[in-house]
């Protein structure tokens, strides 16, 4: 755990009853920007409600028309999403000084899912065999032994794009728009993902059906020190705060498939008030080092 998420971690655990009468007179200058699409999602509509009754009632802001909001003044910026429009508003944020979760340069890094890929693997992390080229070059390096096989744009989330495909000649059909693609073996599992949810110093692990199954419900799953580790070093590689890590589980131990920044953190109990927890900490501990 860094030096960040102890301080983190000890804010985090004086906030468990941010409702008292303290807090609401502390008011803090909280703002969510979030792309339209997400505003009828889980999150972050669950923070901003928690934060309301935690009496630091936040700012909503949309990045579409945020080039003539005054941003000056705020404790915290919390980003989701990865439009043109949010990433500029990032930076007029972090020229004014104030402090963002996550960052622009930390968002970019998990969007591009080859570069992630690297990344984690420069970095020791279990992932995927992983080769990324033209869906011809893919056509025309790829035998029998390489299927079945999981194909997946460069650039997408929500499991947009991802695909299982069983053979040469079903590779071939793909009708992929992409300039490039990301190939990796298919691994056979119980049709549950590994999650690993992550919001400053807080982990937890859900089991969840995997996009390419047709499995349903999750499950909690109890934190152990190695998972907590994992999580941890996935994001300090990319500079994340609130974050998610997808896992396969594997007799080895777990692949990780992808980071992600902000999701919706569906099935972790209480998920919105442990997102306002890290929030006002994170805040609080911006404003005061804006005093010194």
């Amino acid at each position: 755990m860094s030096s960040l998420q102890k301080t983190m971690s000890s804010l985090q655990k004086h906030d468990q009853g941010c409702t008292a009468p303290r807090c609401r007179l502390a008011r803090l200058l909280i703002a969510v920007a979030a792309e339209p699409r997400y505003l009828s999602q889980q999150q972050p509509a669950g923070l901003t409600g928690a934060l309301v009754r935690c009496g630091h009632p936040a700012t909503i802001i949309d990045p579409e028309d945020a080039r003539a909001l005054t941003l000056s003044g705020l404790d915290l910026l919390i980003a989701r999403g990865r439009s043109a429009a949010l990433l500029e508003l990032l930076d007029r944020a972090a020229a004014l000084g104030i402090a963002i979760v996550n960052p622009r340069a930390s968002i970019e890094s998990v969007m591009d899912k080859a570069r992630m890929g690297r990344a984690l693997a420069a970095a020791g992390i279990p992932i995927p065999p992983t080769r990324l080229d033209t869906m011809a070059e893919l056509v025309a390096s790829s035998t029998e032994a390489d299927f079945p096989m999981v194909v997946k744009p460069v650039y997408g989330d929500n499991a947009r794009g991802v695909c299982i495909v069983h053979s040469l000649e079903e590779l071939a059909a793909l009708p992929w728009k992409e300039p490039v693609a990301l190939a990796q073996p298919y691994i056979a599992s119980d049709g549950f993902d590994l999650k690993l949810y992550v919001a400053g110093a807080e982990v937890h692990a859900v089991r969840k059906p995997s996009p390419l199954s047709f499995k349903s419900g999750s499950q909690a799953v109890p934190m152990t020190a190695g998972l907590r580790e994992l999580a941890f070093r996935c994001g300090e590689i990319f500079g994340l705060e609130l974050f998610g890590v997808d896992c396969i589980e594997t007799p080895d131990g777990p692949l990780v498939i992808e980071v992600n920044d902000f999701p919706n953190y569906s099935a972790v109990e209480d998920a919105d008030d442990m997102l306002a927890r890290f929030a006002i900490a994170r805040a609080r501990a911006a404003r005061e080092e804006r005093k010194r």
